[in-house]
């Protein structure tokens, strides 16, 4: 119990520590990302902290793995730089025993991280969302109530420029309409000019549309900007929402809505899609991105298991050979398992393999070459390498079987 309450010691601060690093990275690789909040709706601890919130816990079923990953390898290889994982070996206490300590807490963390991504991903994806619809209420009754005034440019309408030359006493009704890209926008080289135009629906009900009558649109060519096409229109409806989702949260976010359903909801829609007698495309594509999904959530967090085993085979190095090419390894390991998992999604969603196959497999690989070195680490001593074709067992049993005696010949 002794040596166990010492692994523990070492592992847990070091999973924690290496915890907080990867979230604070996520963190830095998602400020630019966010920065159109910021931009949209100011700066102010609320739209700092509950965007990062919704964004860094549905990642926790992919950020365990890694850390507890990193937290084993720094753990065995400090045993091995003082000498301690040489005297544990001495006592009689080999890798295999103080494997049972390190698989253990890594089951434990399974369930951890199984549970947020059948939970928090979902939740996360609706939080962000709806934390985007309450900023976008707030920022366009804002704009429409105080900021747009008859004859000026409203310049930052969610990337656009917007120009009325009357307005109506309850806001909602427009003359002499301009809207333009403004230099925020992207990918959009169109004018629209309209005599006339109208807000109509809300924010709330999921519906806001700027709607113009008897208008006129410009648009040059992306690949010719010399010319100009003219289009008259007797009306158009302009999604102020839609636009806003797509310059926020990502043009793909109306297609994934199946990301942000709860398990059980989840499980509903995947099972509508496969009771349909026959599916469209679309339909199609839907249903096996969200049958996959719904394994991968269970199935992916499973890395912890299997990164733990490379964990304490990376970290018992010789010394002499330094702690650089145990991070290396580490890295390379989290390679290895995401190409495998990218990999064997590509294979469900196109239906070349099934869901549950495709989502398992990659952890099945990583288990048997994990239990592997685990075996050949424990046998060998620590200077070896595992991975020396003199040291594989199979090996040396074929040099046997092929060896040929001095009668023989």
């Amino acid at each position: 119990m002794l040596i166990v309450r010492y692994l523990l010691k070492e592992l847990l601060p070091q999973f924690f520590s290496a915890l907080i690093i990867i979230c604070s990275i996520i963190v830095v690789s998602q400020l630019v990302r966010l920065s159109e909040v910021l931009v949209t709706f100011g700066l102010s601890l609320e739209n700092v902290f509950l965007p990062f919130l919704y964004i860094i816990l549905p990642f926790l079923s992919l950020t365990i793995p890694m850390a507890y990953l990193f937290a084993a390898v720094l753990t065995f290889g400090r045993l091995s730089a003082d000498g301690e994982y040489a005297a544990l070996l001495a006592a009689g206490y080999p890798l295999k025993r103080a494997a049972v300590t390190v698989m253990t807490v890594s089951v434990l963390l399974y369930a951890v991280a199984a549970a947020s991504a059948m939970n928090l991903e979902a939740w996360g994806r609706r939080e962000l969302v709806q934390f985007f619809y309450r900023k976008t209420q707030t920022e366009l009754d804002n704009m429409v109530k105080y900021k747009m005034q008859p004859g000026v440019f409203l310049d930052g309408f969610l990337g656009y420029v917007l120009y009325a030359e009357k307005i109506s006493s309850d806001r909602t009704h427009f003359q002499n309409v301009l809207l333009a890209p403004g230099g925020d926008a992207k990918n959009s080289n169109f004018t629209l000019l309209a005599p006339s135009g109208n807000l109509t629906g809300s924010v709330e009900t999921g519906d806001l549309k700027l709607s113009l009558d008897h208008g006129v649109a410009f648009s040059t060519s992306a690949g010719a900007s010399t010319k100009i096409s003219i289009l008259k229109f007797n009306k158009t409806d302009i999604d102020i929402l839609r636009i806003f989702r797509e310059q926020i949260i990502g043009a793909d976010a109306a297609e994934d809505d199946y990301r942000s359903f709860r398990p059980l909801e989840l499980r509903k829609y995947i099972n509508e899609l496969a009771a349909l007698p026959k599916r469209s495309d679309e339909q199609e594509g839907n249903y096996k991105r969200a049958d996959f999904l719904w394994h991968s959530r269970i199935a992916a967090p499973f890395a912890v298991i299997t990164f733990a085993m490379f964990g304490m085979v990376l970290g018992v190095t010789d010394p002499r050979r330094g702690k650089s090419m145990a991070y290396v390894g580490a890295i390379l390991t989290i390679m290895a398992g995401y190409v495998l998992m990218m990999g064997f999604k590509n294979f469900a969603e196109n239906g070349n393999m099934k869901a549950v196959i495709a989502a398992w497999l990659p952890n099945l690989v990583l288990l048997l070459v994990g239990s592997f070195l685990v075996y050949q680490k424990n046998r060998l001593p620590p200077s070896e390498n595992t991975l020396d074709i003199a040291n594989l067992p199979f090996f040396n049993r074929w040099k046997k079987a092929n060896r040929i005696s001095p009668k023989a010949r």
